[in-house]
């Protein structure tokens, strides 16, 4: 099995501290970070990672790729090896893993943390989207007729402006707010001087770094190379090549268009953050909100349910040459939701043709069993309401929080009821 994610999403913790782990024999856990361990491994690998009866971790992997030759080896020896592989980007980690370990291996992907992750609880509850797709407008109707008493909505809502404001990465909830910027600066120079430096094919650390703040700045934008070169005075094929560097480091995502429709599209993709504390930081936007970085923390919101399903839905865009835009579609055989992000409180009319309109605009098989196709409206307010027959608005922190909640969560000695981001939360 290989995790592999940005740095400090806590790929290492979940292998060292938290992975459950028999006492004899227990987990041999190997980083790669070490120069002599792996000068050591290197020099008789078979031998050092022959452990039968233990699962091996071998952290930082794509420091050592020749490693996987013996991993290879050892996995088709007799099937009772059994390794975990950590790595923190694909750079050089999956290209060796599909050429030497197809068809042995499973790939797991770690995002920062989601608000629904953020729940001091044994037993965390699955968002309400978990519960949406699945059961459709049962769900929704659900929702809208349990709302959560006034104590509950408010922890709720301190826990998604918190988040809204400074993203997943896990070190930061332990770290005072006044600090956290200084923490995400450090990330990003901690990015280019070490994952840059795995690459070894950025000569001018200075133009990357140039290029991922004007990147920041287009968060949410249809993306264009040409424009993006002519602003950093580079070829485009040099633009090209960083967001793809970007991309297999987990710093953001593309989201492609829905082709298969009537409609002419655009088929350009759209870019996004996959932090929203760190896009903000990157982008000199602390404190505000508008309606790009509302869109993109919906987006990574949306990426971390996705890489929980089993089956994830395909995720995509919808956006005609004449305008009509819904900011994301998620779709798979029999099911189709459309999602418009709303930095406001409320719905406008314009948003919800829209909606209609992109639901209809796509086509789907004969054969196909359809089961339900619906809008939905991600806003800043209070309330989950059926603006017209398929269309819903929803809070953010509604869609993205649990699906389900206690009566009362309990309040502390002074009547506090964890706001600030301090138990107890809201569970099931």
């Amino acid at each position: 099995m290989v995790l592999t994610g940005a740095r400090q999403t806590g790929k290492t913790t979940l292998a060292r501290d938290l992975l459950p782990s028999p006492e004899i024999p227990p987990i041999l856990y190997i980083t790669l970070d070490d120069p002599d361990e792996r000068r050591r491994l290197l020099d008789d690998p078979v031998r050092r990672l022959d452990h039968p009866d233990r699962l091996v971790v071998l952290d930082e992997v794509q420091k050592a790729p020749a490693l996987l030759d013996a991993v290879k080896l050892l996995a088709d020896r007799n099937g009772a090896h059994r390794f975990l592989l950590l790595g923190s980007s694909q750079i050089l980690l999956l290209q060796k893993v599909r050429e030497t370990l197809a068809g042995r291996v499973t790939v797991l992907e770690l995002w920062p943390l989601a608000l629904a992750e953020k729940v001091e609880a044994a037993e965390a509850p699955a968002p309400a989207l978990s519960l949406i797709w699945d059961q459709g407008e049962e769900a929704l109707r659900q929702l809208r007729d349990s709302s959560p008493s006034a104590d509950i909505a408010r922890v709720w809502r301190g826990i998604a402006e918190d988040h809204l404001q400074w993203g997943g990465y896990p070190a930061l909830a332990a770290i005072p707010p006044s600090e956290r910027a200084v923490w995400l600066r450090d990330f990003r120079r901690t990015y280019l001087e070490r994952d840059l430096a795995d690459l070894g094919r950025v000569a001018d650390l200075d133009q990357f770094a140039s290029a991922q703040d004007l990147l920041a700045a287009r968060t949410g934008q249809i993306l264009s190379y040409s424009e993006v070169a002519r602003e950093l005075g580079v070829a485009q094929n040099t633009v090209k090549r960083y967001i793809r560097f970007l991309e297999i480091s987990y710093q953001v995502y593309l989201l492609r268009p829905l082709l298969p429709t009537a409609a002419r599209l655009v088929k350009s993709p759209k870019l996004y953050w996959t932090d929203p504390g760190l896009v903000r930081v990157l982008s000199d936007r602390l404190g505000e909100t508008n309606g790009a970085l509302f869109e993109t923390a919906v987006v990574d919101e949306l990426l971390r349910w996705a890489s929980w399903q089993g089956a994830p839905p395909r995720l995509h865009f919808f956006r005609t040459y004449t305008g009509r835009e819904v900011d994301v579609m998620l779709s798979d055989a029999t099911r189709l939701l459309a999602i418009e992000v709303r930095a406001g409180r409320y719905v406008d009319r314009r948003t919800v043709r829209t909606l209609r309109d992109a639901l209809e605009a796509v086509r789907w098989p004969r054969d196909a069993r359809v089961l339900w196709r619906l809008g939905i409206v991600v806003t800043r307010g209070r309330d989950v309401d059926e603006v017209e027959p398929g269309i819903w608005e929803v809070p953010f922190e509604r869609l993205f929080g649990p699906g389900t909640y206690r009566t009362h969560p309990g309040t502390g000695s002074d009547g506090s009821t964890g706001a600030t981001g301090t138990a107890p939360y809201p569970v099931r």
